[in-house]
């Protein structure tokens, strides 16, 4: 949470973060999971974490939120907490809450799936097509390749050596 918090050229703020406290055995947590997940994909400059009670060291960290109740949701903005939601009811005030927050937040996309393919410049002619794409390479980035010409230095300089001494290739014999 303290990275969203991080001053970004497009956000000097940060970023809105939302932190759902959860457990994957509470029916209530189960039914808000398909909700949170849609809000994830439909909000990509925020950032969304999920926190489940049967981790590892799980309760020290429920300890420090301080949650008491499951599904619990904390929104932070600018570094601090702006509000807790808590119930499987309150998806609804989360939407609301983003909505809120987001406003500030542009267009900046960092965690959507597009978002890599969005900032990868294909060498050609704009952004890549497809992510199973590759960019394309041709005669016209090595070194010495004139922009005016059919051909580059080096071509010149082979076509030049062929004219002044033919087709030479050196007499190998393995007597």
């Amino acid at each position: 949470m303290k990275l969203t918090s991080q001053a970004l050229p497009e956000r000097p703020d940060g970023i809105v973060c939302v932190s759902k406290y959860t457990s994957a055995t509470n029916q209530a947590c189960v039914k808000t999971e398909a909700e949170y997940d849609r809000m994830a994909r439909e909000n990509p400059a925020t950032c969304f974490l999920r926190t489940f009670a049967e981790y590892d060291d799980a309760e020290m960290l429920l300890g420090q939120a301080e949650v008491t109740a499951f599904p619990t949701f904390d929104i932070f903005y600018a570094g601090k907490r702006v509000a807790r939601l808590q119930g499987s009811g309150s998806t609804k005030e989360l939407e609301r809450l983003l909505n809120m927050y987001q406003f500030q937040n542009s267009d900046l996309d960092l965690f959507s799936e597009s978002a890599n393919n969005n900032r990868r410049l294909d060498w050609g002619d704009g952004k890549i097509k497809s992510p199973m794409a590759t960019p394309r390479t041709t005669a016209r980035f090595v070194p010495g390749y004139d922009w005016d010409k059919d051909g580059g230095a080096f071509d010149e300089a082979a076509n030049k050596a062929e004219e002044d001494y033919g087709n030479w290739v050196p007499n190998i014999t393995d007597e």
